[in-house]
């Protein structure tokens, strides 16, 4: 009498464990992966944001509206650390740039970006006079430093403006 061995059809458990183990380490890994991208990206678009900001204020400073005189600020770059908002305001006919004048354009970044002075003060605001060169404000509030450092969580850039 012969006996025929019969072929099972599927996989057995060890193969199924294995092959969810394997699984379970691609995702591990590829989860923190495209964490540190995402924080990285964010960054760069911060960055990106800021080097926008300082060439639309510069423009927004010569064009210089309201004939203001070298003194006083023609643009300004304000960025609010609550609400994570990179403003840039223009003069208006009652005044210099400020932080409350009339916003020309408005970048929204995100929540965990932080933008802090060379001395690693919190960045509040580049006042620009009619040439489009950085100025102080007559409150003192704005820096002259040309140096900012963007950052999200442990990821640093710096940005010095030219």
């Amino acid at each position: 009498m012969v006996i025929r061995k019969l072929r099972q059809k599927g996989i057995s458990l060890i193969e199924l464990m294995v092959t969810i183990a394997i699984l379970a380490i691609l995702v591990i890994t590829g989860t923190s992966l495209t964490g540190l991208w995402s924080k990285q990206a964010e960054l760069d678009k911060a960055t990106m944001s800021l080097k926008s900001a300082m060439g639309i204020a510069k423009a927004t400073a010569i064009r210089n509206e309201f004939a203001l005189n070298t003194n006083q600020p023609s643009s300004q770059i304000c960025f609010d650390e609550i609400t994570k908002q990179l403003t840039i305001h223009k003069a208006s006919s009652t005044g210099s740039a400020s932080c409350s004048s009339p916003i020309v354009f408005n970048y929204p970044l995100h929540s965990d970006i932080a933008i802090k002075n060379s001395d690693t003060s919190l960045f509040k605001c580049y006042a620009f006079n009619n040439f489009g060169q950085v100025t102080t404000e007559i409150t003192t509030n704005c820096k002259t430093n040309l140096s900012l450092t963007i950052s999200n969580g442990s990821l640093n850039e710096t940005y010095t403006l030219n």
